[in-house]
């Protein structure tokens, strides 16, 4: 379902304000974080944007990796860090953080400070992408779909999935006759 965009030209306050275009990560341990969702409210096809707000001494996401997806965040208020690989940038109004997809460097952004932390998170859009969270060794799948967003056509829907690393099944499982089946990488 497509929702109706606001205007070709939005405030960023009018999407915060319109509970169609806003989501959140409730408090979960260190993470949490509130995003108004400017790409669905302008409708953009091949660019995601949201406002990702962050409270102080939060995190919005663990640390991942996208095998698909560049990201790249714009910080707007606030001070933060970014934790990418080994390494940690601090983070302050203006800084432009990219991210790119299929390097295998893990990474997020921490909310450091004593106030929210306001940043653009824009991404590409391509419709499927694999992510890697290696502290918890899961993988997600997502395909017709961005973590915002359904892109589903009338024939597929949106498809997500987050599995555990060591989840593996044989690729002919329960397609042919056990004496038949091999193991398949």
């Amino acid at each position: 379902m497509t929702k109706t965009p606001i205007a070709p030209v939005i405030a960023i306050e009018d999407v915060l304000a319109n509970p169609e275009f806003c989501d959140r990560n409730p408090r979960r341990g260190d993470f949490e974080a509130r995003f108004a969702l400017i790409g669905q409210a302008l409708d953009t096809r091949g660019i995601g944007i949201n406002l990702t707000i962050i409270p102080a001494r939060s995190k919005a996401h663990p640390r991942h990796y996208h095998y698909i997806n560049d990201e790249m965040f714009v910080i707007l208020e606030g001070t933060g860090v970014l934790h990418y690989g080994k390494d940690d940038h601090p983070l302050k109004p203006m800084d432009v953080v990219s991210i790119t997809a299929g390097t295998g460097v893990p990474f997020q952004i921490e909310n450091t400070g004593d106030a929210e932390l306001r940043m653009l998170a824009l991404s590409t859009m391509f419709a499927a992408d694999v992510f890697h969270y290696p502290d918890s060794d899961k993988y997600g799948v997502m395909a017709n779909g961005t973590p915002f967003r359904s892109m589903g056509s009338d024939r597929l829907p949106r498809f997500a999935k987050w599995v555990s690393a060591d989840m593996n099944v044989p690729y002919w499982r329960d397609e042919v006759p056990p004496e038949d089946e091999k193991e398949t990488p």
